[in-house]
């Protein structure tokens, strides 16, 4: 029973690593309110190349998001004319965001870059200065992990 639970553990391990790595965690929002609603095409189940997201609709705004059992309320964003989430862990005692941008590119896959910290500083709490902070790096390298694909399995 020992070798099941560390082999689990195991293959949750890169996923989260992936995560942290990948999407740092801001202490503010990228917006305080959603700026679209919930998109339907969004909804479901999907996995990625190291674990797997629930996205349910929570309300006409809002989704919630379950990465390989973490919960995050999320919602649309749109800066520098693109689309991002913002999602918030609803598991720490201290608002903790992470900021992604997604890109469709079939009924089936988006691909899904986080933000990081390189240009984007952790620590603001303001959304309008975190919003400049993203438009002023919009297309520099250092701005968003590289893409994973999200390929939906329902």
């Amino acid at each position: 029973m020992k070798r099941t639970r560390v082999h689990r553990w195991l293959r949750v391990l890169p996923a989260l690593l992936l995560f942290l790595a990948a999407g740092c965690e801001f202490e503010g929002p990228l917006s305080p309110r959603p700026e679209a609603p919930v998109d339907e095409r969004l909804l479901g189940r999907w996995v990625t190349p190291d674990g797997w997201v629930k996205v349910t609709r929570y309300d006409a705004d809002h989704y919630v998001m379950v990465y390989n059992g973490t919960v995050y309320r999320a919602w649309h964003s749109r800066v520098a004319g693109q689309d991002f989430l913002t999602l918030r862990n609803l598991e720490g005692s201290a608002p903790r965001h992470h900021f992604l941008h997604w890109r469709r590119v079939s009924d089936r896959r988006i691909d899904v870059s986080f933000v990081r910290e390189e240009l984007v500083p952790r620590h603001e709490r303001d959304p309008e200065a975190l919003r400049r902070a993203v438009a002023a790096g919009w297309g520099q390298p250092d701005l968003l992990a590289p893409a994973v694909p999200f390929i939906r399995q329902d």
